[in-house]
Formats: structure tokens, sequence, C-alpha cells
């Protein structure tokens, strides 16, 4: 099956290409695993999973030099080779998977049961498909999720460019309307708005024209209780025969007064200090009546 990728100019020689490229893989797939043979054959695998020896290492990595590769890529080669005995070695599998698998207590089975590529039908192990067997992320995103993970990926590290993508997708109805049936979405957005316009408050409170009318208005709240209670007084009081009040009822005045006397009190303090708090005790008196 011809991949749906290809080219106008590509398509009539791309199972040639595929066949020339497979076989140039396969080239470089047994230099990498004979590569690997020689390094065995130099420093051989320790019994019971011992470390090499630090002089096993130099003569490897001169050894690596002089035939001009990594010494980290030639103990790679190693690595893999000691996972991977000659006989247990799929021969139209690339080198990559077997390192990638070469971990893998199950590694023989599992390199025997290639899982289905979708883009040609064939049944065979690629560098993604390990890469997703294992619960890597593999570099062409195929499935939902790996697709959402890539544009994830994306926008974590360039804020920039998830503004851009939100907007973009934002522009579609169709987005817009699937995004806002989404209750989650609806109250992360409610939130954000909320504190979008309480750090707007805020920052108009500093302003010395909203500060001053934020002052004025709390003046003439504090005035206007005053004036409540002063005009309620002078215009009741004379009407009473308050001296004639049996003792019970001029304690409950004077309790109320009381009242009146602990809230200016509390008044005056928070005028002194800013401090609104008050204790269990003032709380309680005030609260009664």
């Amino acid at each position: 099956m011809t991949s749906t990728l290809v080219t106008e100019s590509h398509a009539d020689n791309w199972q040639e290409l595929i066949t020339r490229g497979r076989r140039l893989v396969n080239s470089e797939t047994t230099a990498q695993f004979a590569l690997g043979d020689l390094a065995l054959e130099m420093v051989p695998v320790p019994p019971n999973g011992k470390r090499p020896l630090a002089k096993d290492y130099r003569l490897l990595a001169n050894y690596a030099d002089e035939i001009g590769l990594e010494a980290e890529r030639f103990e790679e080669y190693r690595r893999v080779c000691a996972a991977w005995p000659k006989a247990r070695r799929a021969k139209k599998v690339c080198w990559t998977v077997h390192a990638v698998f070469s971990s893998r207590s199950d590694r023989f089975d599992l390199i025997n049961n290639p899982p289905l590529l979708r883009r040609t039908g064939e049944h065979m192990w690629t560098c993604d498909s390990a890469n997703r067997e294992l619960g890597r992320k593999p570099r062409v995103a195929e499935s939902h999720n790996e697709k959402v993970r890539q544009v994830e990926d994306m926008i974590e590290e360039d804020e920039e460019i998830a503004v851009e993508v939100v907007e973009r997708a934002m522009k579609r109805r169709s987005v817009i309307d699937r995004v806002v049936d989404k209750p989650e979405v609806r109250e992360s957005f409610n939130r954000a708005q909320t504190a979008r316009i309480s750090r707007a408050r805020e920052q108009t409170k500093k302003h010395p024209e909203v500060r001053r009318l934020d002052e004025n208005r709390e003046v003439l709240m504090v005035l206007g209780l005053c004036s409540s209670f002063a005009h309620g007084i002078g215009k009741t009081l004379p009407s009473l025969h308050l001296a004639e009040l049996s003792e019970d009822a001029k304690d409950s005045i004077r309790e109320g007064l009381g009242r009146v006397s602990a809230a200016i009190e509390w008044t005056e303090h928070v005028l002194q200090t800013g401090s609104t708090g008050m204790d269990a005790a003032l709380e309680r008196l005030l609260s009664e009546g």
C-alpha cells in the first residue's frame, strides 16, 4: 500500500525509493551490529551483571577514536549487541528498534510481533512504533491523544504560540460551540474573568481620583450614621418622659447608651490604628438589641 503522504513527483517510483532506503538501513544496521560484536569481542560482558573495569572502557574509547567513532556510540553498540545475541536478532528490524527494546525482558517475543503500520498496511516495527510501545513520545503523531500531546508540548514551550493557537482556534464557530459545552472550560474561563475584573478594580483603586472618591464615600457613610443617631435623639428625646421611667426601664436605656459609647470608642480606635478587628466581648455587645 502506497503512503498517502507521497507527493506527485515521487508517486511513480515511490516503492523503488522505499526498497533502496530499506536496503541502506539494513546495511547500516549490519554495520552497527558488526561494530557492537567487535566491541564485545574486545570486552566481553562480565558475569553476574558486573561492570567492566576502567581499563576496559579506556580500551574501547581508544579503539573508537582510532576508527573515527565516538566512544559513547561504540559502547552503545556493544551494550545493544550484548542484549541481542546474533540468533535472536530480527533481520528486517533496524538497529534503532533493537536499541529501544534492549532493556525489555520480553524483547525477544516483542520484536517478533510487530504492530500494523497504518500508513502502509504492513506489520512492521518502526522507530515511532517502538517508542510508542514503551510509552514514549513518537516523532510523528498518529492517534488523537498523540496529536493533542504534540500540541501541548509545543504550546508549553512558548506562551506566545499558545495564545496565538487559542486565538486562531476560537475564530472557528464550531470550535467555540464545542468548547463552551464543556463545564470545566466554562468554569476556568469564568474564574479567569473574575480574577481579571478583580485585578482591574484593584488597579483602579490606586488612582488618586478614585481614592478621593472612596474616601469621600466612606466619610459620608460614617457621618450619615452619626447624623441619623443625633437627629433621631434630638427629635425624639424632648417628647419623652425619661425621668418618670422605672429603674429597670432606665437601665435598659443605659445599656443601649453603653453600646453607643462602645461603638464610638471603637470608631475612634479604628481612626487611630486602622485596625477594624474587635474582640468577642465587643462584637457581642454591638450585636445585641
